[in-house]
């Protein structure tokens, strides 16, 4: 489905004719695309869709060792990031408050680990050297339509292959015109809302269930503490379940 594709099929619903759109009363072209937008934001942002993820790769600089941090990629959305790399290894993730009390304790170590606050992201300066290849996961932010002819995201690939979620899109796009003070229709508006997000969980079940049988190599499910005094070193330990740097 392409943008235009999706502004004539809310118009049906708002019983208008697209063909004439220039000459209504209520709504223009410009308003269809707004509420058409809306509601790729609400369907994009609802699950970690496949055609969602995206993998941004820069280098490491000595800009990122002096601050200890570097900006947040603009094209991929905060707090998304599930996976880092820094040289092609892997980068454990660590709640800032840990991050940032583990190399006050232990300002040498040398462990592999990473954070983000803000639209910062924190690497361990001391385990990697500059010009390092940086590997971020995450989720992209959604491409905004400005042509007619520009797809929307569940027709990744092409414009006759979508899923289900366009229809979403223009669900959603419906309710926000209901809701609007044009229309003032509350209890309508909250009705299509309701089924636009039914549409995205029959949509995401199959998504979800194949996660489910997937299985992590060599990660287990709980990480066993330290518990009887192990002490982390700049040569790489891993300080897990060591509540001694709590202190």
């Amino acid at each position: 489905m392409i943008f235009q594709e999706a502004k004539q099929h809310l118009a049906r619903k708002l019983d208008i004719d697209y063909s004439d759109i220039a000459n209504n009363d209520l709504w223009n072209d410009t308003d269809l695309g707004v509420f058409i937008i809306l509601g790729i934001l609400k369907a994009w942002d609802r699950h970690p869709w496949p055609f969602t993820q995206k993998t941004k790769t820069a280098t490491t600089n000595s800009d990122g060792v002096t601050n200890g941090y570097y900006d947040h990629p603009s094209d991929l959305m905060n707090g998304s990031i599930y996976l880092l790399k820094v040289g092609g290894k892997e980068y454990k993730k660590l709640i800032i408050v840990d991050y940032l009390k583990y190399l006050e304790d232990y300002p040498n170590a040398t462990d592999k680990f990473w954070s983000e606050t803000e639209t910062y992201i924190f690497i361990n300066k001391n385990a990697y050297t500059v010009g390092d290849t940086l590997d971020l996961y995450g989720k992209k932010l959604a491409a905004i339509p400005s042509g007619n002819s520009d797809i929307l995201p569940f027709s990744p690939i092409t414009d006759n292959s979508e899923h289900s979620g366009n229809e979403a899109i223009v669900q959603f796009a419906y309710a926000e015109a209901l809701d609007s003070e044009k229309l003032n229709k509350r209890s309508e508006a909250e009705i299509e809302r309701t089924k636009a997000y039914q549409t995205l969980e029959l949509l995401w079940e199959p998504f979800k269930n194949e996660q489910a049988l997937l299985q992590s190599k060599n990660r287990p499910m709980f990480e066993v503490g330290d518990f009887f005094g192990g002490t982390p070193s700049n040569k790489g330990n891993q300080f897990t379940g060591n509540f001694k740097y709590l202190n």
